[in-house]
């Protein structure tokens, strides 16, 4: 194992605040997010509108699975270019849209998020800067309450955005799995620190690479985007993140045996398509893989495994692995000698137009 030193990561540091920033975020927003879902169930909505970029459109992407899958909703990402490049952009009279940035920043998310306001639907901004032009428009306007985020890497703006997400979806189903995900999703990630260990042992087999897959499906495909993306941008590390489904229509032909790959494995609904996946990449290209999963059985079919708690299954996954995968990004990083905190090229107030 790595003896890699965190002490000095701000990105370290704000993963470790997580758990504490998700009770500050439901403290700041229940009564915004009952304020939204009680629109969203007079207006007879049933349709919602993601509006987002980067880390918040991954948040976006386990959201869309949550929706239609608790409250029936028809969900999309919002194609900004329709509305800022086309002078388009579809009838948002009868949907919810949810703007999502860290920054508040994004004039092209913002965009859209006027035009729903427009349009006459009902509009979501999800934020945590109060003064900034996101913040200050639509009908129901919340902050991720998690202070200042001084790692360029995002972390707990990530995970706190997640959190409002899921709580839309949980206050406009009155879901009560949902809602009980929701009150404990603080707990898991404390319990997710301990598997800290785990993650830096698997750190030695990516450390002199450049390439390597992650894997997931159904809620945890939106966790693998956002897994590849802290790779990238904190070990300039060529990681390529697919639905396990997906990736058998084609992709699959490119597969090689000294490209490493990440899994995760932990939801009942959907292992079976990607404990499918892993056996034909293993017999026909002999490759080597990371299973991340809350079944030991499964864990064992990698040649490295990290080993979550039996309960943390679906959406507790994706909090647990959230926290998995910022910690393997961190500390790849920091083993190949780079700043995570600082990613060249990467700004923490990216403006798209």
């Amino acid at each position: 194992m790595l003896n890699l030193d965190t002490t000095s990561s701000l990105m370290w540091s704000e993963i470790h605040e997580q758990a504490d920033c998700i009770e500050a975020c439901l403290r700041e927003n229940r009564a915004k997010l009952q304020e939204a879902a009680n629109l969203v169930r007079e207006r007879g909505i049933t349709t919602v509108v993601f509006a987002a970029r980067g880390s918040s459109e991954h948040a976006a992407q386990v959201g869309r699975y949550v929706f239609e899958t608790k409250t029936g909703m028809v969900s999309a990402i919002a194609l900004p270019s329709t509305v800022t490049c086309y002078g388009a952009g579809p009838d948002l009279s009868h949907a919810l849209v949810v703007g999502i940035s860290q920054s508040g920043g994004a004039q092209d998310c913002y965009e859209v998020m006027r035009k729903c306001v427009d349009d006459g639907g009902v509009c979501v901004s999800i934020t945590n800067e109060p003064g900034s032009i996101m913040a200050g428009i639509g009908h129901v306007r919340m902050n991720n309450a998690c202070g200042p985020e001084l790692s360029i890497t995002a972390a707990k703006s990530y995970m706190t955005q997640l959190v409002l997400v899921v709580g839309l979806a949980a206050y406009i189903s009155g879901d009560e799995e949902l809602l009980a995900t929701l009150d404990e999703a603080a707990d898991v990630v404390r319990a997710s620190y301990e598997l800290e260990d785990q993650v830096r042992a698997v750190i030695p087999a990516y450390r002199n690479g450049s390439h390597m897959l992650v894997f997931g499906r159904g809620l945890l495909y939106g966790l693998a985007t956002e897994t590849e993306l802290k790779i990238q941008e904190t070990s300039y590390f060529d990681a390529r993140a697919y639905a396990a489904s997906d990736y058998q229509h084609g992709p699959i032909a490119t597969t090689q045996r000294f490209v490493p790959a990440l899994f995760f494995i932990a939801d009942r609904q959907t292992n079976d398509g990607i404990v499918d996946l892993l056996d034909r990449m293993h017999e026909e290209r002999k490759i080597f893989a990371t299973v991340v999963s809350n079944d030991p059985s499964i864990a064992e079919m990698g040649e490295q495994q990290i080993v979550i708690p039996a309960s943390f299954d679906g959406l507790r996954a994706v909090f647990c692995c959230a926290v998995i995968s910022q910690m393997f990004a961190c500390l790849l990083s920091l083993s190949r000698g780079y700043d995570p905190d600082h990613p060249e090229g990467v700004s923490k107030h990216t403006v798209t137009v």
